[in-house]
């Protein structure tokens, strides 16, 4: 036997999208050996297990590998559990497991080898536009399952309905009500040809047809199927021996799992599972050394790292699916592929529709003088249909679905708000085109509100305040610009706008320069081009003239030098611009362009000054 290593076959291709065990194991690939996750679900115990982690992080073939690992060989593993693999054909052993890590983990783990059936289903290709397209689906998915169940089997066992909506469901004539029995019977018949033998019952992506009910609205037909299917075979049936489910989103307990008596939930605030899914930092270092990469891990570390899971014993994760891309592209840069996976329908169209509290929050995100976290209350069991009726269900879906992470602090005493953070570049990804969706297209004016910023690198900064008064009306509410901070809250909206600029420039929120800390600032990384630096008041009484906020936010650029940190760093010029904000109400002022001094000293901005009022 070798010195053990967690990276097999480090030559070997990247399994891109490869979610069948079998295939990896005794194919020419390069993985990483996650089979301690078998170990993990049996010492855990539960009758039922839940599992939540974001998509693509490798769920579907840690089930599947737990599947060829439980299953009886009789039974047969689907794709032959018998069969030799690479690393078993060099050991001598027929066995898909004989050199990875569960080999090693005792002889108590390995009688669990091949002891009993399973039923296996995954829903994670259940997401039609319709209803009846998804039952369809589903019902495809059951008759597949019962046929495959109750081959040989003591179908005249069964009682008499029992046998009809077995019938029923290997015909696809079965209704939905039926449907919800076909488990539970499924695991009676399985006893009964096993002589006793009561089946592991793995579900994965259980969530799949949920959420995409939830984005179709068919929520409620979908949920009182899955509640009776899960219910019936999962809640004190005599016939079942454990059950495995994995998902997304912890759907709350009233909508799925109210029947249930305290199964172990495992979400990304969990310790157990927390290095089953994704890579570890140790991992993602061997397997760039193994494949002679070692120069890329602070590139993937700051796109694909990041995510904190578990509390007591936290562990960092990278997102597998990223990795895996990136490696099978390796002469390529790092590319959004996680992100890009999905239309992300669902968090934007949450995001694009939330109230004032969340949009702070998001400002939070987006902030650097905040370190880019915000402290928001989570509820973890999400209540999809309830997920826009309050804040805290959006934060849930956010950080179960890998949109966010939390930082290292731990949540308040009552467990229920967390520092939350974006886990890495390529997250921080969505969150930019975001914002580029509220500027791009018509929505904000003929052309869209892109020109708005080309406007103003351009130096035009008449047709800035111009869009940007539209941007304004158009886009956001008074209970946005009139809560108890609208100069904070038109902060972030700006800020979140300027990174859309970052590939040419830098934005810095919030630093200290000159005699104090500016608002925002941009600085080219074309030194050719100018350089802006923005300060944002609000009129503090209904009588407060716009134009003189307006000036009076421009004189503070001037007084205390905010612009000097710009010409230091070699910006030739540089755009000063005051902005007064009352309600939606806008007024801009503006310096013109300075040429930088070649002393030490930098005198004041410029001498032009203009108010742009919308």
């Amino acid at each position: 036997m070798r010195e053990y290593s967690c990276i097999i076959n480090p030559s070997g291709k990247p399994p891109v999208g490869l979610s069948n065990f079998a295939k990896l194991a005794r194919g020419d690939y390069c993985f990483v050996d996650k089979t301690l996750f078998i170990k993990e679900v049996l010492d855990a115990g539960d009758d039922v297990t839940l599992i939540t982690r974001p998509r693509r992080f490798g769920k579907t073939i840690n089930m599947d590998t737990l599947h060829c690992f439980l299953q009886q060989p009789a039974g047969g593993c689907r794709d032959a559990i018998n069969r030799v693999s690479t690393t078993a054909e060099r050991s001598g052993e027929n066995n898909l497991f004989a050199d990875l890590a569960i080999s090693r983990a005792g002889e108590g783990y390995q009688r669990e080898r091949g002891k009993r059936p399973v039923l296996f289903l995954s829903f994670r290709a259940v997401k039609e536009l319709e209803w009846e397209a998804a039952f369809r689906r589903m019902s495809a998915l059951l008759s597949d399952l019962a046929q495959e169940a109750s081959q040989e089997a003591p179908v005249n066992s069964l009682t008499p309905s029992q046998q009809d909506i077995l019938r029923k469901v290997i015909r696809k004539q079965a209704q939905p009500e039926e449907c919800e029995s076909i488990l539970a019977i499924l695991t009676k018949l399985l006893t009964l040809k096993h002589e006793g033998m009561t089946p592991w019952v793995l579900i994965d992506e259980y969530d799949a047809p949920l959420q995409a009910a939830y984005q179709y609205d068919y929520y409620e037909l979908m949920r009182n199927l899955m509640k009776g299917l899960l219910g019936d075979s999962l809640k004190d049936n005599d016939f079942l021996h454990r059950a495995v489910i994995t998902g997304i989103v912890r759907v709350a307990k009233e909508d799925i799992f109210s029947d249930l008596n305290n199964p172990g939930i495992y979400g990304v605030s969990q310790d157990r599972f927390a290095s089953s899914f994704g890579f570890t930092e140790t991992e993602v270092k061997e397997l760039l050394a193994a494949r002679g990469l070692s120069d890329r891990l602070d590139t993937v570390r700051d796109w694909y790292n990041g995510y904190l899971i578990g509390m007591d014993k936290p562990v960092t994760i990278y997102n597998p699916w990223s990795l895996i891309n990136h490696l099978a592209n390796p002469t390529r840069t790092p590319q959004p592929y996680w992100v890009n996976t999905s239309t992300n329908h669902l968090v934007r169209e949450l995001l694009t529709q939330a109230d004032v509290t969340v949009k702070r929050g998001l400002r939070e995100l987006l902030d650097p003088a905040r370190d880019h976290a915000t402290a928001q209350p989570v509820c973890e069991y999400v209540p999809l249909r309830e997920v826009k009726k309050d804040p805290k269900n959006l934060w849930g879906l956010l950080l179960a679905a890998g949109y966010l992470t939390r930082t290292e602090k731990a949540p308040d005493n009552s467990g229920t708000t967390m520092q939350l953070r974006i886990p890495n570049h390529e997250v921080r990804r969505v969150y930019s085109d975001l914002a580029e969706r509220w500027l791009g297209g018509g929505e904000v004016g003929e052309g869209g509100g892109m020109q708005l910023l080309e406007a103003l690198m351009a130096g035009e900064v008449d047709v800035f305040a111009a869009r940007f008064e539209q941007l304004v009306l158009e886009s956001m509410s008074y209970f946005d610009a009139g809560g108890r901070e609208p100069e904070r809250f038109y902060h972030g909206f700006i800020l979140g706008m300027m990174q859309y600029l970052r590939d040419r420039y830098i934005v810095d929120s919030q630093r200290e320069s000159g005699l104090g800390r500016y608002d925002l600032a941009l600085e080219p990384k074309d030194k050719s081009k100018p350089g802006f630096v923005l300060e944002f008041k609000t009129c503090l009484r209904q009588s407060d003239s716009l134009d003189e906020t307006a000036q009076k936010a421009l004189r503070q650029i001037q007084e205390k030098r905010y612009h000097i940190n710009l010409f230091q760093r070699g910006v030739k010029s540089v755009i000063a611009l005051g902005l007064a904000f009352k309600g939606k109400e806008t007024a801009v002022a503006h310096a013109t362009p300075a040429g930088v001094e070649q002393s030490a000293k930098v005198g004041p901005i410029g001498t032009g000054e203009k108010i742009v009022k919308n």
